[in-house]
């Protein structure tokens, strides 16, 4: 029998055995190899459970038949565009809505969601899929449909689904790391977005350093909760260097040139503005220089961005390129 490629990546423990075997039957409805008997479906499940994780497989797997919406985004929408969130197309044979309890302030929305989803599954298999850390909770119509078909409760992952879930991020992504960082990784994430951040920044941290990450460097990642890989020295130098074409060596370096100089100049003030590092802080990342040379520096870029207008234009889109690599931008 031919595997299922959706439960070659999906992970799920053996906890969470009964919502395996749903969704092994949703593909087989799906793949027209059986009929599903329930309608809608409810998932609940904390953050970072895998809750958007089943909805990006499905999506992945079964784009053309498989229609989904993020709850969040209905906010945003004028109420007659609402009916085009909900244009299901033929060939669509799932409705998944994640994400259903920001719903829970919109009495509006509720009743629409209902309506379009009541409509929709005379001929369409809904998924709903519900964060369970709000406090409050949905109206009495609304639970009593998303609730009429069959729901469950999707435990958190264990060590070992979060280690195999960076092993195949990485793999994915070219990422070579080792058996040591891996464990690391999955001990210290909460969940599979937690470790798709982190994955995200070691490649981050790959693009500007243009090496792989120590275990020391994936510490500092995931000391930050992967919610951000913060602003640090080593960021603004790659982002000057890549910006004048020079290399870090070169910045870090002696070399006197005047461009060469003048980018670490900037360098150093940017960590000085950005950062607030101090200044014997930052003469031991510039490889020992003293106080009088990293104040020279700051001041130097300084004036020339007050007498200079093409180094003030300078220094704003080189900190702008630095405050966007923490999001991939260039």
């Amino acid at each position: 029998m031919q595997k299922n490629p959706f439960f070659e990546e999906f992970l799920l423990n053996q906890k969470n055995a009964d919502i395996s075997q749903i969704l092994a039957d949703i593909c087989a409805h799906l793949e027209d190899k059986k009929s599903f008997p329930f309608n809608p479906i409810l998932i609940n499940g904390k953050t970072e459970s895998g809750k958007s994780h089943i909805m990006a497989m499905f999506a992945k797997h079964y784009p053309q038949k498989t229609h989904c919406i993020q709850c969040g985004d209905l906010f945003w929408q004028a109420k007659d565009d609402l009916k085009k969130f909900f244009a299901v197309k033929q060939s669509k044979k799932l409705l998944i809505l994640d994400d259903i309890q920001r719903l829970q302030d919109d009495l509006f929305l509720q009743e629409q969601v209902v309506y379009f989803t009541e409509k929709l599954m005379q001929s369409v298999l809904v998924l709903f899929l519900r964060n369970t850390e709000t406090t409050q909770s949905l109206s009495k119509n609304f639970e009593s449909k998303i609730n009429q078909g069959i729901s469950f409760t999707l435990h958190e992952p264990d060590l070992d689904i979060k280690t195999r879930y960076v092993q195949k991020l990485c793999q994915e992504a070219d990422i070579k790391i080792s058996r040591e960082q891996c464990l690391f990784i999955a001990r210290r994430s909460s969940g599979f977005r937690n470790i798709q951040t982190i994955a995200n920044h070691i490649l981050l941290f790959r693009q500007h350093m243009q090496k792989m990450p120590t275990l020391q460097d994936i510490e500092r990642i995931v000391a930050k909760k992967g919610q951000i890989f913060t602003l640090n020295p080593e960021i603004i130098i790659a982002t000057v260097a890549q910006h004048y074409g020079f290399s870090v060596k070169d910045i870090k370096g002696k070399k006197r040139y005047p461009r060469i100089a003048e980018a670490r100049h900037l360098s150093i003030y940017l960590c000085r503005n950005l950062l607030g590092e101090t200044y014997v802080e930052i003469g031991r990342i510039f490889g020992g220089k003293d106080h009088s040379t990293i104040v020279h520096s700051i001041k130097k870029i300084e004036d020339l961005r007050v007498t200079n207008k093409v180094m003030n234009n300078l220094v704003t889109e080189v900190t702008m390129k630095c405050k966007n690599s923490l999001s991939g931008g260039r």
